[in-house]
């Protein structure tokens, strides 16, 4: 007759509870990952600085740290020969539109941790350890009175902000966006929603110091005399730059698998993982 064994039960109350809180740290942590990072890789266009799929403008010395783009409906409007580190490509970059199209798209219908209807003073948004997804009406700092907008975490810290109007910093020579805690710029994405092709949905002159990337889809985007670590793309309109360097340090995404297989060994360890039943002969 054949006997089943099954693999032994927790019996030790505090055991149970202690494998309990584990396993809802375990479950918060997951939470992190639950962005599918694949759908907001910009890996294909990493090596791009600034890229325009409308009016291309330059004037003034201007510096690209990386490579430029224009795009299929994109025309070159330069008053000065930017300097490029990397390649000008004037042919061949639909797909860097549609990337920051499905970027866009994606990230817009994020559960968001947070909403916000404007921020215009000093405002501090602190990172779970994970993804933060932020949805703002629209950002205006001028700098008066040392407001700035703080993204507080640390290096494992992922902030995406949906911001449904414009972005505009206008101040002499300041960084209106602070990164704390080990945040780095490829660790922070500005999703410009604004649908209007007319609109300046980034306008940020004077001399600003300015970290992140910024991508719309739709409208347009001005910088004059700032200094960029992240990228600019205007994937369905104009882009101005004006006396300004960009050092391409695009958004990027960590991968959870080797997160994941952690929590499975973990698991499997403390005998919680589902286990096939074996059957023994009596």
């Amino acid at each position: 007759m054949a006997k089943e064994i099954r693999t032994p039960a927790l019996t030790s109350k505090a055991c149970r509870v202690g494998v309990c809180t584990f396993i809802s740290m375990l479950v918060l942590s997951l939470t992190s990952y639950a962005v599918e990072p694949g759908m907001l890789a910009l890996d294909s266009v990493e090596n791009f600085a600034a890229y325009a799929n409308g009016s291309l403008n330059v004037s003034g010395t201007t510096t690209i740290n990386g490579d430029l783009g224009l795009g299929p409906n994109g025309t070159q409007n330069f008053l000065t020969t930017p300097t490029v580190s990397g390649t000008y490509s004037k042919s061949g970059l639909d797909y860097v539109s549609t990337t920051i199209t499905s970027v866009s798209a994606y990230a817009a219908g994020l559960m968001a941790n947070q909403t916000i209807s404007y921020i215009n003073n000093g405002t501090t948004i602190t990172g779970n350890g994970g993804y933060t997804i932020v949805n703002v009406g629209s950002i205006s700092l001028s700098g008066v009175g040392g407001h700035k907008l703080t993204l507080s975490g640390g290096a494992d810290d992922i902030f995406v902000l949906n911001v449904s109007n414009s972005v505009s910093f206008l101040q002499t020579s300041w960084a209106p966006v602070v990164l704390s805690g080990g945040v780095t710029a490829d660790h922070v994405l500005f999703n410009l929603l604004n649908a209007s092709p007319t609109a300046n949905a980034l306008f940020v002159t004077n001399g600003v110091t300015l970290v992140g990337t910024f991508i719309a889809p739709n409208a347009s985007m001005l910088l004059g005399s700032v200094t960029l670590d992240g990228g600019v793309f205007a994937g369905g309109n104009d882009l101005a730059l004006n006396g300004s360097t960009i050092n391409a340090d695009i958004f990027m995404l960590p991968e959870p698998s080797s997160f994941a297989l952690v929590v499975i060994s973990c698991l499997l360890g403390l005998g919680l993982w589902p286990r096939r039943r074996h059957h023994a002969s009596a």
